[in-house]
């Protein structure tokens, strides 16, 4: 199933881009709506560059909350999502997320998983500190 997953995945997004190019051409005279593809994907790509990368203090506590219980919202994809630029915080990341499993199961943990958990929230505060 998962071939089949990412194959319509590429799939969707190869239509995405060719879409509208082959609209353009077979439909010249309406130009106009394909600015509202055009500023999407500015607004896109803007996001995207302009996005800060998280500090080590703002994971650790993400991942404090998670732990504790009170994550609310987003906080569970926002988690999920981060991936941080700078190295020993990506590692101390992947590490919460190796040892911890999904971040919403981590108030189920065993006490031996969550003291792990909590072991790299200290590190990453530390690193935050440095």
């Amino acid at each position: 199933m998962d071939k089949a997953a990412k194959f319509a995945s590429g799939m969707g997004c190869l239509l995405s881009v060719l879409g509208p190019i082959v609209a353009l051409v077979l439909y010249p005279r309406a130009t106009r709506l394909f600015a509202f593809a055009l500023i999407g994907l500015v607004v896109l790509v803007l996001n995207h560059l302009m996005a800060k990368d998280p500090t080590p203090l703002d994971v650790a506590d993400r991942a404090e909350r998670l732990l504790n219980g009170t994550a609310y919202g987003w906080d569970v994809d926002d988690y999920e999502h981060l991936n941080p630029c700078e190295p020993q915080l990506r590692e101390l990341w992947r590490r919460t997320m190796a040892t911890g499993g999904l971040p919403e199961e981590w108030t189920r943990l065993d006490e031996n998983k969550k003291s792990e958990l909590r072991d790299i929230i200290r590190a990453l505060k530390q690193l935050g500190g440095t």
